[in-house]
Order: structure tokens, then C-alpha cells, then sequence
């Protein structure tokens, strides 16, 4: 997917983009145990999370158990004066301590007062338990037998982030393979399962699908054409030296890829060389058509080099484009084209091909006569279905086209609603919605994070916002720790207003003793850092949520919205305009990350269209430059319009919303329909003669012309059409296009071609 992500973001989209391809959510692998009881299952999450944990491929793994709650408990407990909101010198006066210890006090006679009582000398004034509060806040997993579980129990859960960046599959694909190996080891009962999703799940599982589809496809399909290419020809030289333009295309477009972006996508050269069986069309042509006596350079060439010309015309859109894989496919399809065209044209003719049986072509070129003779009788349905698929794409346009990031995911849906079960059920940040801060350096990306949260805090306080998440509340910005500390009071004078602040309350100043020497020790502590926070789970959320990029430091603050609509978009309004007027010294803005990503795909997908109907006016230019007669190049364009509105229409009464791969499978369609519609329209009328009959179809260039189509037809149909049942839905989206298209694009192009009557009529009226 990152090749489909745009090269030239705005600030806000850059994030975006930089998040899907690299952000620690790439990284991020959930982990799920089932099967056994609680305790097995608990056990396996820790010896599974222990083993994790010694891997250096992993940056963090995290399940809730003894060790790592011992851990989050023992620096919240001793960093709390540093981490608690609640700190300031007004709190430690003696009213304020007053105010605070009396209500630990209430505090004790609540569910938690056992708790509460056994920590209450050493932090009488709550901060402990307010702390604890503001950073789970109903959103830490459940637990059971000392490890994170979903909220029913069945479950044990895990989260783990991978040290490799998200975009290097093979180190993902690696590390996946290690889990697996890693619970099989250790997991100690046959009856347990592992199940794990995650960025990194999808990005393998797509890899593998999409390489085994096209692996498997790809062989039943090539099988398939061959045995029809021997059916035909009956020479096995000859199917050989019809791949040597597609093998050499291959090669050629390769390298201009590798020379114009130094990278190839893998999806470039996988759909790419898709694209390039086009090029099959070229050297079927010259077999067949260059049978008997015709001098194919003479007579048929200078079509085929018209329809090259179009395809070019039409694929150069793509190299325009602001996407780095649609700026590849451009390149690869135009060098590709070009170079097995040019093989066609000026390498196929020396090597010693043999004649193409007579019989084959005649047999052949008879039954496209008849098909041909029946779609011209049908020509003023074919019509009116033409023009009612154009209703429906011109009625249905803004449902056309798929919207954000969801046309392109790759990963089936069964896997999609584990992931979103796992990622419930672990807590793991959601950034559906959040704030974003940055600075030139960390230290100054937290503390302008923690002026915005300050900044929204009335929205917090009438519900507009539910809760806000920041890494700040876990690792303040050194000026804010200064701060908490600079209002801790010494111990001589903590204690003298101890003595005041617990006057009227039950319990002695004395008893807080532990409370005195837990605030020196704040004093004289140094501060909370990164290396602080090692080994706690609040690592993994900061590796979620401070991100270094190329233009400094972002702070991401999730925040949860009302459930309503309609409220929440009030609320999102009302923290735009809060933003707008905070007085910030460092950017900050919102982000709606499926808005987001929505408007940037929108406005991608318009850039795309647009550059497509630029190729579309290059192509109709071409045709009229060459062709010089607006009928005929209407009777050109014609088929190929008709076709790509029935293939859009499809999907419309099929409900499913296309994507840039469907783009460029409707670019395709034009590319290999206008070779169709320019041998119907240039080689057909050229043996207009007063002198034909309805039979002349069978006469030998004629019989090898309509041969040479159909065999051309079929490869395509077979070649993209199998796609179409594939359960990857980039590979489907090609083949679902490609294959009905082709078909439609031929049958089109005989139905309003000229039949052998019209055109007598029209040699009389000239003779």
C-alpha cells in the first residue's frame, strides 16, 4: 500500500503517510492465547512474553503480567509527584493538604479502601490513585491469574512492537515466524492457540496472498494461453518466439523503472507485467497475419503502430501522477509497450518463424464473420445499452469511487475484524482522532502538548471531549517537572503544616512520617526520562505517541469524541476553533484520520482522473492526426467509451466502489481496445471493394485479420480475466475490469463496425 501513498503530502498528511509506512502502529503485533483454562493460558502469555522479551527483535512486549505491573507500580509509585497534574504549591499548603488528606480520607470507606488504607501514610493526599485514574481510565485490558485478558477471560493478550520498521516485510515475515516458534516452544499444552494481528500481519499475509494468487493464477492462466497459442499455431517455435516481446518488454521496463526511481515496487513489476500482456497481442498479430503472402510491415504495421501509439498516450497519464507506484506502473507499461513493439516490428521478422496453419485461420476467421455479422444486427441494442450504462455511471458518480485507505487494504476481513477485536480488547491507543503537536525537539514537542491539553481542557470539562491521552501524562516536559518539584516543600516545612493541615481530621501528623520522606526524596530526585520509563508498559505507549520524524518531533494526543454524530461533530469544531486560539508558540492541529485519509485519496483520485483525461485527449488527437476524418475516429472511440461505461456501470449495480487499480484496468481497456477498433475501422475499410461479398470474410488477409483478434481476445480475457477470481482484492479489482472489458471492447467494436453491404454501398457511390 505505501506505493499507492502520495510523494508530496501536506504537513497533515505527511503524518499520515508517515505513520502507515513507518509509525510505531506498523509495528505494532497483537497477540492472542486460547483454548485451555485461565491458568494455562496465563502461564503460556509468560513464559511467551519472557522469551519476547530477550529477542533484540522485538523493541517491547508488553501482557500485563507480575513483573511488568510490578514495574508501572513501582515508578508511578515513586515518580508520582513528578507525573501528578494535581501538583502545584497550593496543593502542599496547609489548606490545600487539608482539602486533600480529607478527601483520602472519604476515599477510604469506598471499594478501594483496603487498598488505600495500606498506602495512605506514605501518599495521604491521593495522588496515587488519581494518577492511576487519569492513565487507564477504564481502558487497561481485564486480567486474570496475573496477565491481561479480554473482558470475558477467554482470552490472554499480548502486545508486542517489532524493532524493524513496518515497510521491511522480510523482517516482519521473520519476526512473525519467531512468535509462532516462540509459543509452540512454549506453550505447554496442545490445547492453547495463538492468534496475532497487527500492521505486520497484514503487510506478510498480503505478500503471501498476493504471491501465491499470482504464482497460481498466473500458471493456470499462462498454461491455459499456451495450450490455445499451440492449438492454433501447432508449432512449438512459434509460441516461443511470441513471448520474445513480452520477455524483452519485461526486462526493458524493469530497468527504466530502476533508472528513473533507483527502487521497484514489487506491485510494479506484479501488476506491471499484468499490464504487459498486451504486448502477447503484438507478436499474435504478426504470426498470424504475416501467414501466406501479405507483407504484414506494409499492410498491418502501421495499425499496430497507431495502437501503440494510443496505449503510450494513455499510460503516459500515470507518469504524472503524485503516487510513487501509479508513477511506476506509467513507466513500465510505456517502456515495456514500446520496446516489445519495437521487437514486433523489427526483430520477430528475421527469426524463423513458421506459416500458421491455413486451416486454423480460416476456421477461426469464419466463426468471428458470423459473430461479427450477429453483433452488427444487434448494433442499436448493444446502443441502447451503451447509453444506459452511462446513465447509471452519471447517476451513481459520486458512489463510484472507493473512498480512503479501505479499496486498497489487502488483508481479508476475517483478519480485519481480529485485529479490531484484539485492539479493543488490549487498550492499544486509538488515533481515530487525536491532536498533533510539533517542535524542533522532543523535550519541546511535550510541552507544547502539554499547553494544548491545557489549552482544551474547558472542552474536557463540558463533555465535548471524552478523554485526552498524551504522552506528557507519563513523561512531562522537563520544564513541567521543575515545576511539580520547585512546589514540593521541604521536610521541616512539610512537617510544620502537616501539624496544621491534619488538625480536625482523624489521624496524626506523626502517622505521616512515610509521607514527608517519599516528598524529600521527590526533592532530590533526578527526572523522569526515556530510559526512566525502560521496561514499563508505558515505553510502548511512548513509542506510540513521540515520534521523531525528518522535520523534528510530533506528540500524538488521542482523543475520544461523543458516540453521537452529530455531537461529535460539534466537538470537532470546537477544538478546531480552541486550537485555532491557543496561544502556541509550535503547530498543533486536528486530525480525523479517516477524514483525512478520505480527503487525501479524494483529492489524489481527482489528480488521477484528471491526468487520465488528458491521456484521453491525446489519444482522440492522435486519431484524428492519423485518421483525418472525425467519423471514423468517432467510430474509433466509440467501442472504447462504450466498453469502459458498461465495466464502471458493472460495478455500480454490483456495489462495489473502485479504486486506482480499476483506474488503470479501465487505461488498460482503451489501450488494448483500440487495437481492436483500429483494425475494424483501417484494415476492414481498406478491402471495401465493389468486388466483396458477405462470404469475402473468409478470403485469406481478411480470414487471418478477424483470427488474429479473436486468438488476442483470448489471452487477454484468459490473462486478466482469471484475476477476477482471486480473493485479493487489488488483484480482483485488475481482473474484474480487465477481462469483462476486453471481451466488450471487441464485441463493441464489430457491432458498430461497417458490414460488407455498407461498405459496397459506399464503393459504388465513390466509384
Amino acid at each position: 500500500m505505501s506505493a499507492f501513498l502520495p510523494k508530496n503530502p501536506d504537513e497533515q498528511q505527511r503524518l499520515l503517510v508517515d505513520q502507515i509506512k513507518d509509525g510505531a502502529l506498523s509495528r505494532m503485533v497483537l497477540m492472542g492465547i486460547e483454548g485451555g483454562d485461565s491458568s494455562l493460558r496465563a502461564g503460556a502469555s509468560e513464559r511467551l512474553a519472557a522469551a519476547l522479551r530477550d529477542d533484540a527483535a522485538f523493541a517491547s512486549v508488553i501482557n500485563g503480567d507480575a513483573a511488568s505491573r510490578e514495574r508501572d507500580q513501582t515508578l508511578l509509585m515513586q515518580s508520582r509527584y513528578l507525573l501528578s497534574q494535581q501538583v502545584s504549591p497550593e496543593r502542599f499548603s496547609p489548606s490545600g493538604l487539608h482539602a486533600a488528606i480529607r478527601n483520602s480520607i472519604n476515599e477510604l470507606g469506598g471499594s478501594a479502601g483496603l487498598i488505600l488504607k495500606s498506602i495512605f501514610p506514605r501518599d495521604p493526599t491521593g495522588e496515587l490513585p488519581a494518577l492511576i485514574g487519569r492513565l487507564t481510565s477504564g481502558r487497561a485490558p481485564a486480567g486474570h491469574d496475573g496477565v491481561w485478558t479480554s473482558a470475558s477471560g477467554d482470552t490472554a493478550l499480548l502486545i508486542a512492537m517489532t524493532a524493524a520498521p513496518g515497510t521491511d516485510t522480510d523482517a516482519q515475515e521473520s519476526v512473525l515466524a519467531r512468535i509462532r516458534d516462540t509459543f509452540e516452544r512454549e506453550r505447554h499444552d496442545a490445547t492453547l492457540k495463538l492468534v496475532v494481528s497487527g500492521a505486520p500481519v497484514f503487510s506478510v499475509d498480503a505478500r503471501q496472498s498476493i504471491k501465491s494468487e499470482v504464482e497460481r493464477l498466473s500458471l493456470v492462466g499462462g498454461i491455459s494461453i499456451l495450450l490455445i497459442m499451440f492449438a492454433f499455431y501447432r508449432s512449438i517455435r512459434n509460441m516461443l518466439i511470441g513471448l520474445v516481446p513480452v520477455f524483452t518488454g519485461i526486462l526493458v521496463a524493469v530497468v527504466a523503472v530502476f533508472l528513473g526511481f533507483e527502487t521497484v515496487h514489487a506491485i510494479t513489476v506484479g501488476f506491471g507485467t499484468t499490464l504487459l500482456g498486451e504486448t502477447l497481442d503484438y507478436s499474435i498479430y504478426y504470426l498470424v497475419q504475416s501467414s501466406g503472402d501479405a507483407d504484414w510491415r506494409r499492410d498491418y504495421w502501421p495499425t499496430v503502430r497507431l495502437g501503440v501509439a494510443t496505449s503510450v498516450c494513455g499510460f503516459a497519464a500515470l507518469l504524472f501522477s503524485s503516487f510513487p507506484g501509479l508513477g511506476q506502473l506509467g513507466i513500465y507499461s510505456i517502456a515495456g509497450l514500446l520496446t516489445a513493439a519495437a521487437v514486433t516490428r523489427f526483430v520477430l521478422p528475421s527469426l524463423p518463424s513458421q506459416p500458421v496453419p491455413a486451416s486454423s485461420i480460416r476456421w477461426l476467421g469464419h466463426r468471428m464473420a458470423q459473430i461479427c455479422a450477429l453483433a452488427q444486427g444487434l448494433r442499436w441494442v448493444v446502443a441502447a445499452a451503451a447509453l444506459v450504462a452511462v446513465g447509471v455511471v452519471a447517476t451513481h458518480h459520486d458512489r463510484l469511487w472507493a473512498q480512503g485507505l479501505s479499496g486498497l487494504n489487502p488483508a481479508p476481513r476475517d483478519l480485519q475484524k481480529l485485529d479490531e477485536r484484539l485492539r479493543l480488547e488490549a487498550g492499544a491507543p486509538n488515533l481515530a482522532h487525536m491532536v498533533v503537536v510539533s517542535a524542533p525537539t522532543a523535550d519541546a514537542a511535550l510541552r507544547a502538548a502539554e499547553v494544548t491539553e491545557a489549552h482544551l481542557a474547558p472542552l474536557l470539562k463540558n463533555r465535548n471531549i471524552e478523554r485526552i491521552d498524551s504522552p506528557a501524562h507519563f513523561l512531562p516536559s522537563s520544564e513541567t517537572q521543575t515545576a511539580r518539584r520547585s512546589a514540593l516543600p521541604d521536610a521541616s516545612t512539610l512537617s510544620a503544616r502537616l501539624v496544621e493541615a491534619t488538625a480536625g481530621l482523624p489521624v496524626k501528623a506523626a502517622r505521616l512520617e512515610p509521607f514527608i520522606e517519599d516528598v524529600e526524596t521527590a526533592r532530590s530526585s533526578g527526572p523522569i526520562t526515556t530510559q526512566t520509563l525502560h521496561g514499563t508498559s508505558f515505553e510502548f505507549v511512548l513509542q506510540t505517541l513521540l515520534l521523531q520524524r525528518e522535520s523534528g518531533w510530533s506528540v500524538l494526543m488521542p482523543l475520544s469524541l461523543p458516540a453521537d454524530p452529530s455531537t461529535a461533530e460539534k466537538s470537532r469544531q470546537a477544538i478546531e476553533a480552541a486550537l485555532m486560539s491557543a496561544p502556541l508558540q509550535q503547530k498543533a492541529y486536528f486530525l480525523d484520520v479517516d477524514s483525512q485519509s478520505t480527503q487525501m485519496f479524494g483529492k489524489y483520485l481527482k489528480e488521477a482522473l484528471a491526468f487520465s483525461a488528458a491521456g484521453i485527449v491525446g489519444i482522440v488527437g492522435i486519431l484524428f492526426v492519423s485518421l483525418r476524418s472525425p467519423v471514423r475516429v468517432l467510430r474509433v472511440l466509440m467501442p472504447l467509451g462504450a466498453a469502459v461505461s458498461l465495466v464502471m456501470a458493472g460495478h455500480v449495480v454490483a456495489g462495489t466502489p473502485m479504486t486506482l487499480l480499476h483506474l488503470v484496468g479501465l487505461l488498460l481497456i482503451v489501450a488494448v481496445g483500440s487495437n481492436y477498433a483500429l483494425f475494424f475501422d483501417q484494415r476492414f475499410s481498406a478491402w471495401a471493394t465493389g468486388s466483396e461479398t458477405a462470404e469475402s470474410a473468409e478470403a485469406p488477409a481478411r480470414a487471418a485479420a478477424l483470427a488474429s483478434l479473436a486468438l488476442a481476445n483470448v489471452s487477454t480475457m484468459i490473462g486478466f480475466g482469471i484475476l477476477a477470481w482471486s480473493k485479493v482484492p487489488v488483484l480482483h479489482a485488475i481482473g474484474s475490469t480487465v477481462g469483462p472489458g476486453a471481451l466488450l471492447a471487441l464485441l463493441l467494436a464489430m457491432a458498430w463496425s461497417r458490414s460488407d453491404s455498407e461498405r459496397m454501398k459506399e464503393a459504388g457511390a465513390l466509384a
